[in-house]
């Protein structure tokens, strides 16, 4: 090829290849990722209040908490359901986990917590959430002794899986 029309043909073919990847301002490179958008109606919730709402019932379980009892904890992590599980904490420490009745396969694993591991589990999952761009995040505790008895954490973003989880305790006995 002839050093002028080799000349006059590479650049239309940067122009060309350019056009491929448009620039962006600052220069070349990967495109932004686009900031999440939260869905139609989300309410970001109120990170301090819920925050108080944990302090407050973390102190009235740290009041009369007992040293031994049990749960039932129905969890599940986005898509997967976990199997019911009863959970016995004796002297402060988990004992076993067992499948409660009409349930299939091995206990969840993730279930083997002691209350006041589950308080703590509660402050990180508020602490990350609050950093999130479009957190949704439910907390109920019991009104007599404290101990959480659901969480729900997702995202209210317009995606399709968000991965949510959530969990309930039911059933709470003391073990005297």
């Amino acid at each position: 090829m002839p050093p002028l029309r080799a000349a006059l043909l590479l650049p239309a073919a940067l122009v060309a290849l350019s056009a491929l990847n448009p620039a962006q301002a600052g220069g070349g490179g990967p495109r932004p990722v686009p900031a999440a958008t939260c869905r139609d109606g989300y309410v970001r919730p109120d990170f301090t209040a819920l925050k108080a709402q944990l302090a407050r019932a973390r102190a009235q379980w740290n009041a009369q908490r007992p040293a031994s009892y049990t749960y039932d904890l129905r969890q599940i992590a986005a898509p997967i359901l976990f199997p019911d599980t009863r959970v016995t904490v004796v002297g402060g420490r988990v004992t076993r986990t067992d499948l409660l009745p009409g349930q299939e396969g091995e206990p969840n694993q993730l279930a083997a917590q002691t209350i006041d591991a589950r308080f703590d589990d509660l402050f990180q999952t508020l602490q990350r959430q609050s950093r999130a761009a479009c957190p949704d995040v439910q907390l109920s505790f019991d009104p007599a002794l404290g101990y959480p008895t659901r969480l729900y954490s997702g995202m209210g973003d317009n995606g399709i899986a968000d991965g949510f989880g959530e969990w309930t305790i039911r059933n709470f006995t003391p073990v005297k």
